[in-house]
């Protein structure tokens, strides 16, 4: 995967992982992304995750997400080919990109994919184009920016918060 560092394109994956954890042991139990073709939301990819794993109570707390809610779904290993597939070979936009790309560089090679998607971190951008903001958390900015996010810590809705976010500061240096 490569950095982006300029904001130059119209079509774009949007994505987000939800996780059992912050740490790099953790798993995913949510995908959510989001296809923007010229400036327009034409498609979304959203799945559950069996991670294999128990989600502790904090985890839930925080995204939604319950043991039951991801049991019987898919591993990622099943996924990872539908979701190489709907990034085709576009750039791959996230919100704290690092954070995700780590869990994606890990869970696509152990299942035979490989990403040379570019990647954009809207979090860089948004501290480019929006200086001296309080913070850069994705909630405040859209909240800031009268961006919709209506259910936080889910990936679906994350990613499209994060597509929307993108194109909102690109409007703003074009």
């Amino acid at each position: 995967m490569i950095k982006k560092k300029e904001a130059d394109f119209r079509s774009f994956v949007a994505f987000d992982f939800e996780t059992t954890g912050l740490d790099a042991s953790s798993k995913i139990i949510e995908i959510g992304a989001v296809k923007v073709r010229d400036g327009y939301m034409v498609s979304r990819y959203s799945t559950l995750v069996d991670p294999e794993i128990v989600i502790e109570p904090m985890i839930t707390g925080i995204t939604g997400i319950t043991n039951e809610m991801v049991e019987g779904k898919p591993t990622i290993d099943a996924l990872m080919p539908s979701f190489h597939a709907f990034c085709e070979d576009l750039p791959m936009v996230a919100h704290n990109a690092s954070f995700d790309c780590r869990f994606l560089q890990r869970e696509s090679e152990a299942a035979g994919y490989f990403f040379d998607n570019e990647i954009f971190d809207t979090l860089g951008f948004a501290r480019r184009v929006l200086p001296k903001q309080p913070s850069y958390k994705l909630g405040v900015l859209t909240a800031l920016l009268g961006i919709p996010l209506n259910d936080a810590h889910r990936a679906w809705c994350d990613a499209e918060a994060c597509a929307r976010l993108y194109l909102h500061l690109k409007s703003k240096i074009d």
